[in-house]
């Protein structure tokens, strides 16, 4: 049997939902730690699968169409929303959704085989849908405060959602002059079909600028981490850093300097590995103990500096202080029990029309009064806060 016009025009929204999977499954097949573009690539494959189902009437046993396509836009939308949430790292509502989708089939089968209503099983459909999509939409709240292609993706989400509720309304006002067949053949269902085209388009193309994002990220963080410590490596660090200077007006800015103790002397009794697993620990205590807004990097083989925005003298001592403390009683798996590591530090705050570089050599110098002083201990160059701290160096 000859495809109809009207069919032919409906089956461009199949063919471009087909077209956007296969990119996802492209871009998975260059990122697979990404399972989220696999599910992107399901959900729009199966999308596409069932809206043929639908145009071309297969199988032709009506209620058995309308089962299958439904059930169809049913597992496409909840593997929608999965690999939505497993990208934004949110929780999915596995069990309410999956029982929603089970209870709209029900309902669906009995709005056909025992009391035949067109318009219930449009609320159903589209209702449901629209549920789910609205529950995901709840657990994205982040993205609104994430990177531009993050708040998109949240507001095309949010309106693909809102869609569904004018668009059963106009389904069941067409559909209240005809039985169900003369629907399917209707301009408005062609003028649905083209708005649904547009908005997989829509939301497709967010997906995948979401995926290029992702990658962008992760070739920015290999190139300015230190894979060791997790810790910005020197080239970022200074990046940040000069973003920060000259500080807002009034606000004070520090930086500290840190070195560990007798570094060499590890690396050569215990081995390199050793050495590493010391840095490691180190780097997960300074990002334990600082802000957000702070800027900490390794800078030199085990040299590290943290910039303190909006921080001054005695607060940037008293991380120096607690720093110096901690390494000092962490006990170390891969060195002897009696084996204590520790490191110096040089703390200053920036003066006015300093740079970076001048920070840093002033920071530097303090770092190694410290080592003369006996290492173990911070220096510093203005007055300590009111409580003297006991290891703790001030500059002449």
């Amino acid at each position: 049997m000859p495809l109809q016009t009207v069919q032919v025009l409906a089956l461009g929204n199949p063919a471009i939902a087909t077209l956007l999977s296969l990119c996802f499954l492209l871009a998975w097949s260059y990122e697979r730690a990404q399972r989220h573009l696999l599910m992107f690539c399901a959900s729009f494959l199966i999308y596409a699968l069932a809206a043929s189902a639908q145009i071309l009437q297969l199988p032709r046993d009506a209620g058995v169409n309308l089962l299958l396509s439904c059930a169809l836009y049913l597992g496409s939308t909840l593997l929608l929303l999965r690999g939505v949430v497993a990208r934004a790292d949110a929780q999915f509502d596995a069990v309410p959704l999956t029982t929603l989708a089970c209870l709209q089939l029900i309902a669906l089968a009995y709005f056909h085989y025992a009391d035949d209503q067109i318009a219930a099983r449009i609320y159903i459909l589209h209702g449901g849908i629209a549920v789910m999509l609205l529950t995901g939409v709840a657990r994205l709240g982040k993205l609104r405060l994430g990177a531009a292609v993050d708040r998109a993706l949240y507001w095309i989400l949010l309106a693909f959602a809102l869609s569904f509720v004018p668009r059963s309304a106009l389904t069941i006002t067409s559909a209240a002059s005809g039985n169900a067949d003369s629907l399917a053949h209707s301009p408005f269902w062609i003028a649905l079909q083209l708005s649904l085209v547009l908005f997989g388009i829509v939301l497709g193309l967010a997906l995948l600028a979401g995926a290029m994002s992702d990658v962008i990220d992760k070739l920015r963080e290999e190139r300015d981490t230190d894979p060791l410590t997790r810790l910005h490596n020197r080239r970022s660090f200074e990046v940040l850093a000069e973003r920060e200077i000259p500080p807002r007006q009034g606000q004070p800015l520090s930086v500290l300097l840190c070195d560990i103790d007798h570094f060499k002397h590890i690396n050569d009794t215990h081995g390199h590995a050793a050495g590493d697993t010391v840095l490691s620990e180190f780097g997960h205590l300074v990002l334990a103990s600082i802000r957000h807004r702070d800027i900490a990097g390794r800078i030199g083989g085990e040299e590290f500096a943290i910039l303190l925005p909006g921080t001054d003298v005695a607060s940037a001592l008293h991380l120096a202080e607690r720093l110096r403390h901690t390494l000092e009683t962490t006990a170390f798996e891969a060195l002897p029990g009696t084996c204590t590591v520790t490191a110096s530090f040089g703390v200053t705050a920036l003066a006015a029309g300093e740079s970076l570089d001048d920070l840093l050599t002033r920071a530097d110098m303090l770092l190694y009064t410290a080592k003369r002083e006996g290492r173990n201990c911070v220096a510093f160059e203005h007055n300590p806060p009111p409580a003297q701290l006991a290891n703790s160096r001030q500059a002449a």
